[in-house]
């Protein structure tokens, strides 16, 4: 299992590149899944379970859709399974970290307790969410990596705009 894991990490460190993997369906399939499961994770610290659910498949497939579309208007087509493979590979290790984290703070706020450090803490596991997929960005596009962090916090943007919007906290 940590063999599994080992070049998520090590992307997630900024030391390897989404062309260091191997191009492997049954892999990106994998991954995926992980994606997803810890999306749902992280959405059901806030949201009921079918919500939640419904979260981490609509966050996965926007990321899908999103550097699949990207990767093919660059005609950079062939580069979308290791791209993809290093997005959810890395995004579920970053999903393994913000877990406890978004517990912790949602714990705080039931309690009425407020938590500034872990406020911190869950903006830095994002920055660095925004670092990692604009490293993998920038490797798959072969350009600067301005242009991976711009893309990344666009995707990040939409991300956020299309989950408020279907599962609004207030409701």
């Amino acid at each position: 299992m940590g063999a599994l894991i080992h070049p998520f990490v090590q992307i997630c460190l900024l030391r390897m590149r989404p062309q260091d993997l191997p191009s492997s369906g049954t892999l990106l399939a994998l991954v995926l899944f992980a994606h997803t499961l810890m999306g749902m994770a992280v959405a059901a610290v806030n949201l009921r379970f079918g919500q939640a659910l419904a979260a981490g498949v609509i966050d996965t497939a926007l990321m899908c859709g999103l550097t699949t579309g990207l990767l093919m208007l660059r005609t950079l087509r062939e580069r979308t399974v290791q791209t993809l493979t290093a997005l959810a590979g890395a995004g579920s290790v970053i999903g393994f970290v913000a877990y406890p984290v978004s517990l912790w703070l949602h714990g705080a706020h039931q309690a009425n307790e407020p938590s500034p450090a872990l406020g911190v803490l869950l903006l830095a596991v994002l920055g660095w969410s925004l670092a990692v997929s604009a490293h993998v960005l920038r490797h798959a596009l072969s350009a600067p990596y301005y242009i991976g962090l711009l893309i990344s916090v666009a995707f990040y943007w939409i991300s956020v705009r299309v989950l408020s919007n279907a599962f609004p906290l207030g409701g």
